[in-house]
């Protein structure tokens, strides 16, 4: 087999592929001879099919599979021996001129590439992009200091249903004239009427006691129709078509206490003897408010940095090659309009790629095969934690953790993650940014921009 390169733009190349007989003979004549020796067809014993016969009816398609085959793993070694930087992948040339498949000979083939720009990164104080923090005084302060006490309060009986309450009862399916269906579906369930989007059911629950009984549309005490099979007792199918009204029979009316800021809800909170005072109390709940929010303010600047460097770096691409992989690598059948509306995000998006891509080489932030190991350890670990269940230790621990990278999707996963993290922490480092503080609603319209 050779394959030639054609420089045929500035970021595009053509790869002229050829295979002679000697490349692909030898692949199609084992397959032929492995499917004579399990051939059962009509008029011959297994296995004693002619060789003549097999060619002609399976011939042609073991040779268009292994000439596949052929040119795929050649173009893949080319590729990576000669470092080319492809975005995308080949692509058939329109420009093949066809091969006869029927009595095959030198075999030509032409593959459209796409070429990564060469471009350079500086990360320095020029950068002019500050970390965005979000100021937790006031509202923000005040939401966290009442969830908590929400939290850790009290669940008391309550005589008449109000705005935030939580109702315990039967709910029960009805027939068309509004009576209850026997054999219908009914299940115990939970309504919190402070969670409700529907203001016309809040109104009709606020008020009620103890076996008081209200029609209510399902759909409408529930999100969705995974929570409303759960909170029938059922699956998908029973509640996907469900019509009408059902019956909600009033068992309990709960009402959260809140508690009362003191040493109490302190100890509950951070642990006994930890906080002692509403100051000191204010200023740990602050203090990990900001902890919280700085992991998303670092991920936002992140983004704020890269797309700074890609707008600064003035990265072309190879456009026509690349709508073309799109079109033609696309799940759903896409038009020219929907191509054309959606590409400049694409083309965003793989700009800020490619300058990340350039950062983890230029630096050398790439994940090393122990961090791979140890982020993986740490995984498991995890996974066990959260069920409060001691996680393995030693040769146990190692082998789950090989277990997980031996799979391709969990190895990116775990790569992307650890990637992530150095480049964050090297962006703080090396910038060394300023911070702007703002209100929550413009650090979450940042967010969705960034």
């Amino acid at each position: 087999m050779n394959i030639e390169r054609e420089e045929t733009g500035n970021l595009t190349a053509t790869l002229n592929v050829v295979l002679a007989p000697e490349d692909y003979n030898p692949g199609v004549d084992k397959v032929l001879k492995e499917q004579r020796k399990t051939a059962a067809w009509p008029g011959f014993r297994p296995g004693q099919v002619p060789m003549s016969i097999v060619k002609k009816r399976i011939g042609r398609n073991v040779l268009v599979g292994e000439v596949e085959r052929l040119v795929d793993e050649k173009l893949r070694n080319y590729i990576q021996e000669n470092k080319l930087r492809v975005l995308g992948q080949p692509l058939p040339s329109d420009a093949a001129a066809p091969n006869n498949w029927d009595e095959p000979g030198e075999l030509r083939f032409k593959y459209d590439l796409g070429m990564a720009p060469e471009f350079d990164v500086e990360m320095g104080a020029k950068l002019d992009v500050t970390m965005p923090m979000v100021d937790v005084e006031g509202d923000l302060m005040e939401k966290e200091i009442n969830d908590l006490r929400r939290r850790f309060g009290n669940l008391l009986d309550a005589e008449v249903s109000a705005d935030s309450d939580m109702l315990m009862g039967d709910l029960i399916q009805l027939d068309e004239q509004g009576e209850i269906l026997p054999g219908g579906l009914m299940n115990r369930t939970t309504i919190t009427i402070g969670e409700l989007k529907d203001e016309a059911t809040k109104q009709a629950l606020i008020g009620k006691k103890v076996d008081d009984a209200v029609q209510v549309d399902p759909h409408k005490v529930s999100n969705g129709h995974e929570d409303l099979a759960k909170m029938l007792g059922t699956d998908h199918s029973h509640v996907h078509d469900l019509q009408g009204n059902m019956l909600f029979r009033i068992a309990e009316v709960k009402r959260l206490e809140p508690a009362e800021i003191g040493t109490d809800l302190y100890d509950k909170v951070f642990g006994p003897g930890q906080v002692t005072d509403e100051d000191t109390f204010r200023a740990k709940v602050k203090e990990g408010l900001e902890g919280m929010l700085r992991r998303d303010s670092e991920r936002i600047y992140k983004r704020l940095a890269v797309r700074a460097m890609a707008d600064s770096a003035k990265i072309d691409l190879p456009d026509s090659f690349l709508k073309r992989w799109i079109a033609a690598t696309s799940q759903k059948p896409i038009t020219p309009e929907e191509l054309e509306a959606g590409y400049s995000g694409y083309a965003d998006g793989l700009r800020k790629q490619l300058v990340e891509d350039r950062i983890v080489e230029k630096y050398g932030l790439e994940a090393k095969g122990e961090e791979l190991n140890e982020f993986a350890k740490q995984a498991v670990a995890n996974q066990f934690a959260q069920y409060g269940i001691p996680a393995p230790e030693g040769e146990r621990l190692q082998q789950m953790a090989g277990e997980m990278l031996a799979d391709r999707d969990q190895i990116k996963k775990v790569r992307d993650a650890i990637v992530d993290q150095k480049l964050t922490t090297h962006f703080k480092a090396m910038l060394e940014p300023k911070e702007k503080v703002m209100s929550l609603e413009e650090f979450v319209n940042l967010a969705r921009t960034a």
